[in-house]
């Protein structure tokens, strides 16, 4: 293992190349044989390595910003190791008591930034705990609903039409179906309060129970944060749950200078966090916290069958009774060795480079004659290109779509276009540090060499 751990660090934090370059097939012929019938020892092992790093995307290159993340952190990565070493599971406190220790003090460190009480659990990701979010407040408006179902009650949902899919996701998973997600329309990106008030309104009048307004803070696109404090304030209005996913923007928490973005969450119900994004935790770290104690328990009772399960003194600790999960990693301690290793401070000023350098070139294409800037939020920084003599919305659409293959296919950068206010926009990101204000520099460079050579 010593052996085949150094061979791994030798890559580590290598930012020579974005990716290889190569096909579908190419990449299938260099990672063979997948499976061999006499063993093949370590050398068969090192061989697959070597081929798995080539042919795989470097995350952690400057120009790697399609994604909300980007190389995990070395000390997480250790706590990722450290897990694997013990290969214990997360659903009782017999078997995993310094894990559940660590995930339980993990919850209330990242409540106690949000001015939460300090209740909840680590899921398999943000949109897991959305769909947490929507379980915990079915049981809330449908009291036994674990057990008893919907009761032929007509749940609806609410969230933004610029909230992420997963949201869609959790209405189907929890068998609403997603027509009975409302999706509100937004102002400048941030979900339409007096919109929001009106469809409940009208849901109630034709029939319907309202249980849920899921509001964002950080949406998938522009980066905008809803009104938390006016989403709360209908949402305790009506009596309904408010869910909060923040698994993009919920790292402002450890930032001074940018959590007042995230002011009024300490009103919501619930809300979703995803360490593995901006805070640099590997993949996959997220968390699920809520208000109410109770509602874990209620929402997953069906945990009261597992007695082979939580049979020890103890078992009023183990944490499988509070989650859907039943095998689950002890993902909180690489959240725990990255707090430790760079503090709230460290982990604060890590958020606020990446937005300042989103800031930085926000400011280069507002400047810049053959760009348009459509929006900066947060750290996402969303860019047309000046529209040529008569060109048309969609050969506009065509050039980003051509532009942002060329950048890809040269591998000089992986950025996502998207649909945004009707057109299709380039959506840069800043989610790790290698993308800083010069890697941004860079990036506007091929941005426009690109244009150039795909107009030519």
């Amino acid at each position: 293992m010593e052996q085949l751990l150094q061979k791994i660090l030798q890559d580590f934090r290598n930012t020579s190349s974005l990716h290889s370059g190569l096909n579908y097939d190419q990449i299938k012929s260099r990672l063979m044989p997948f499976t061999l019938d006499e063993p093949g020892g370590i050398d068969a092992v090192v061989k697959a390595i070597d081929a798995y790093l080539d042919t795989s995307v470097n995350t952690g290159h400057p120009g790697f910003l399609r994604a909300f993340w980007g190389p995990s952190e070395p000390a997480s990565i250790v706590a990722s190791l450290l897990t694997d070493v013990r290969n214990t599971t997360m659903h009782s406190f017999a078997v995993a008591p310094s894990a559940t220790i660590i995930e339980t003090e993990m919850i209330k460190a990242i409540s106690d930034l949000a001015g939460f009480p300090g209740h909840g659990i680590f899921t398999t990701g943000g949109s897991n705990s959305n769909e947490m979010g929507f379980l915990c407040a079915r049981e809330d408006a449908l009291p036994g609903s674990s057990v008893n179902g919907l009761s032929g009650q007509n749940l609806r949902a609410f969230s933004s039409v610029e909230a992420h899919y997963s949201v869609d996701a959790a209405a189907n998973m929890i068998g609403i179906g997603t027509d009975a997600l409302i999706r509100i329309p937004c102002i400048d990106g941030k979900m339409d309060p007096q919109a929001l008030n009106e469809a409940i309104i009208q849901e109630k009048q034709n029939g319907n129970l309202p249980f849920i307004i899921l509001s964002t803070a950080g949406t998938t696109v522009r980066g905008s944060f809803d009104d938390l404090n006016a989403i709360s304030e209908i949402a305790q209005k009506h009596g309904i749950w408010h869910h909060v996913d923040a698994a993009w923007g919920g790292a402002a928490l450890f930032s001074n200078k940018h959590r007042n973005l995230l002011n009024g969450i300490e009103k919501a119900d619930s809300f979703a966090f995803d360490a593995h994004k901006m805070i640099g935790s590997s993949m996959v770290c997220s968390a699920f916290l809520v208000h109410d104690e109770s509602i874990l328990s209620r929402t997953m009772s069906h945990t009261n069958r597992g007695d082979y399960l939580f049979d020890d003194p103890n078992k009023e600790l183990s944490l499988g009774r509070i989650s859907p999960q039943c095998g689950r990693r002890a993902d909180a301690l690489k959240l725990w060795f990255s707090w430790l290793e760079q503090g709230k401070k460290g982990l604060g000023e890590r958020v606020n480079s990446c937005i300042d350098a989103s800031k930085h070139l926000a400011h280069l294409v507002e400047e810049h004659p053959q760009l348009i800037l459509v929006s900066f939020s947060f750290s996402n920084v969303c860019i047309r290109f000046t529209p040529h003599s008569n060109e048309t919305i969609e050969q506009g659409n065509q050039r980003v779509r051509k532009v942002r293959n060329y950048l890809e296919d040269h591998a000089k950068c992986m950025v996502l276009d998207s649909i945004l206010d009707n057109q299709l926009v380039i959506r840069f990101t800043a989610s790790h540090p290698n993308v800083d204000k010069a890697a941004t520099e860079e990036f506007l460079s091929n941005l426009i060499e690109a244009n150039e050579k795909i107009s030519l």
